[in-house]
């Protein structure tokens, strides 16, 4: 497969910063081609010193993001679903500032924001408007937005690889893709080989992440079905490891994360990186 490897830094927190530079440091060392950074806020100067560090290291960047309920583009009051324009337009400013070209999360809609039911086909339409127009707004800074369906516990709108699709056809622009999370599939779609078939062509980014949240392979997804998938439709992109610990509380409260299931954040990069390799 024509990919590239990288390392999620939501291991050491949400907020991520020029502080973190000696683990970038570590992450290059083993053998990376890149690191995902969160954009959360931080300022241009910490970005811009960010992605110089990067540079400096030979690491190339992807971002992540969030959405709150206060910038929700499902809600009801349209003066959030305004903002939540907003919000992602920042977030795809920040992803520029740090000098990557790809942006993913689940984005479209507010993470643990629940109506006590289904998605209506208005919240559905909702989310595909902002979409649409934020992704525009991306293809003009030549970003894609790389849309991450969550499991049922996180989000309610796209939980499965065959809802995103959906949403990504809806939209229609051809830097709004899928982005594939082994987590999320391990409860919601039972058949990886399936699943990523459906998806072909419009898959843009993966994370790889344990059933656990901890060390690859120490858990019960089920690898060896994943990577014979992606090798069969040829995927080409990123692979990111993502993990979740308990250092900080904000994500581990968001993330329902209660133990740490990995001996130190370096094993799960460093024993993370010869696992693909194995497997590519």
């Amino acid at each position: 497969m024509n990919v590239k490897i990288g390392m999620n830094m939501l291991l050491w927190g949400i907020e991520i910063g020029p502080r973190h530079i000696p683990v970038f440091e570590g992450i290059a060392a083993a053998g990376y081609d890149g690191v995902e950074i969160p954009v959360v806020g931080q300022s241009t100067a910490e970005l811009k010193s960010m992605a110089s560090a990067c540079d400096d290291l030979g690491l190339e960047r992807t971002a992540v993001a969030f959405v709150g309920e206060d910038v929700n583009p499902v809600s009801t009051d349209s003066k959030v679903r305004a903002a939540a324009i907003d919000n992602l337009k920042k977030g795809i400013d920040d992803t520029r500032l740090i000098g990557a070209n790809m942006l993913v999360g689940g984005i479209y809609q507010a993470h643990k924001y629940f109506t006590g039911s289904g998605p209506t086909e208005q919240e559905w339409n909702w989310s595909a408007e902002y979409l649409r127009i934020c992704g525009e707004y991306a293809r003009q800074a030549d970003v894609q937005l790389g849309l991450e369906f969550l499991n049922r516990f996180e989000v309610f709108l796209i939980n499965t690889s065959a809802e995103c699709r959906r949403m990504v056809e809806q939209v229609g622009l051809d830097n709004v893709g899928v982005h594939y999370d082994t987590h999320h599939a391990n409860i919601e779609d039972p058949d990886p080989r399936g699943a990523l078939k459906h998806i072909k062509g419009v898959i843009n980014h993966v994370h790889l992440s344990e059933s656990h949240r901890g060390t690859l392979g120490t858990g019960q997804v089920d690898w060896d079905a994943n990577f014979a998938a992606l090798h069969e439709i040829d995927y080409a992109g990123w692979l990111v490891i993502e993990s979740f610990g308990t250092v900080d509380p904000n994500l581990a409260a968001a993330a329902n994360v209660w133990r740490n299931a990995f001996e130190s954040p370096e094993e799960v990069y460093r024993s993370g990186i010869e696992f693909i390799r194995a497997r590519i």
